[in-house]
C-alpha cells in the first residue's frame, strides 16, 4: 500500500518550517522512524533553500509542489518547481583544494543531499524541475523474547 500526501508552498524562506512539520506529521502517521524523517528534512531544507534562492526571479515567489510517498520501506519526496532549469545531479561539486579564500562558494549542499539519500532523480518536463529524493526505511526491530 502506498501512502501519499501533497502540498504546495510558495518559494519563500518563511514557508520552509511548514515543510518540516508536514514531513514529521507524515512520518509519525506512517511509523517512519525519526532518524529517517530527520535525514529527509535535512535534505529537503537544502533543496528547498536552493529553490527559494535561485529558481525564481527575486520578485517572484513561485509555487513549489511537494509530494510525500511511503511504500515498500521507501520514503520518497518529490519536489517540483517551474523555476529556471537546473539539474543538481549533474553538478560535480566544488573543488576543495587550495586555500579557503580561493575556493568558489556553493555546491557542498548538493553533495550533502546526494550522500544523505539512497537515491536521487531529476527530470525537466513541461517547464518544470522535478527532483525526487529516496530514503530506505529500516525494518522495525523485532522484539527479543
Amino acid at each position: 500500500m502506498t501512502h501519499q500526501s501533497r502540498f504546495r508552498i510558495s518559494a519563500a524562506q518563511r514557508e520552509l518550517p511548514s515543510v518540516t512539520a508536514n514531513v514529521e506529521a507524515f512520518c509519525t502517521a506512517h511509523d517512519i522512524p525519526a532518524a529517517t524523517s530527520n535525514l529527509m528534512n535535512l535534505a529537503l531544507d537544502e533543496v528547498l533553500s536552493n529553490i527559494v534562492k535561485y529558481a525564481y526571479d527575486a520578485s517572484n515567489n513561485g509555487p513549489i509542489d511537494v509530494e510525500l510517498a511511503y511504500s515498500g520501506r521507501r520514503f520518497t519526496v518529490t519536489v517540483e518547481d517551474a523555476g529556471r532549469p537546473f539539474d543538481p545531479l549533474t553538478f560535480k561539486g566544488p573543488v576543495n583544494n587550495g586555500p579557503l579564500n580561493s575556493r568558489n562558494p556553493g555546491g557542498l549542499g548538493i553533495l550533502f543531499v546526494k550522500r544523505l539519500m539512497d537515491s536521487t532523480l531529476y527530470k525537466r518536463s513541461g517547464g518544470r524541475n522535478r527532483l525526487t529524493l529516496v530514503a530506505k526505511v529500516p525494518s522495525p526491530q523485532v522484539a527479543k523474547e
